[in-house]
């Protein structure tokens, strides 16, 4: 990603969808994998027009006639495949906040959400339940019983997930880092 340029950073699927009483539901697929710009232009007669480049590949494009909703997506569908469902606990209610202090917290909170029969599927701990903020470790003493306090969520329904950022903090006493520095595993600048 280049600094100061106000391009994207994600990418997207290139496919456009058209719906009109008139001829129903039906869509154009660009397959490319490379950077590509789409512009939808629209004139006097209110008919509307797209323009695709892409800055490299072949012209490989799907037209999809529909002509309805459901029938333009499966014919997208048996192109590109279609998508797994999600664990059904991913879909609910996620309890988060920057820091359980300890296990005693976690169970009083989990407690509340249970006498108030309210809802919820996961429960999200952040890093301060790290031993040192190292992640894929455990603070002994403010979570003694990590396993035993998942097991009773899980028990009863809930799931429970623990933060992990894209860093690592650098100790030498810390496992991880001693073995990324050891293997040459870090991102090195240019030089």
């Amino acid at each position: 990603y280049d600094l100061d340029v106000p391009m994207a950073l994600y990418g997207a699927v290139p496919l456009l969808v058209s719906q009109s009483v008139a001829t129903g539901t039906s869509g154009v697929f660009w397959f490319n994998p490379t950077e590509t710009f789409v512009d939808i232009d629209e004139d006097d007669s209110d008919s509307k027009t797209s323009h695709w480049m892409s800055e490299s590949g072949i012209i490989d494009v799907f037209f999809l006639p529909g002509p309805s909703p459901r029938e333009f997506y499966q014919q997208y569908a048996k192109l590109t495949g279609t998508m797994p469902l999600p664990p059904m606990f991913s879909l609910g209610y996620h309890q988060c906040r920057w820091n359980y202090k300890d296990e005693q917290d976690v169970y009083q909170v989990h407690g509340k959400f249970e006498e108030l029969d309210y809802p919820y599927d996961v429960l999200w701990l952040d890093i301060e339940h790290t031993d040192g903020k190292r992640y894929f470790t455990w603070d002994k003493n403010l979570f003694p019983h990590p396993d035993e306090m998942q097991e009773k969520l899980w028990s009863q329904g809930r799931r429970m997930v623990t933060i992990v950022d894209p860093h690592v903090k650098r100790d030498d006493n810390y496992y991880i880092h001693k073995e990324a520095t050891a293997k040459g595993l870090y991102v090195k600048d240019k030089d």
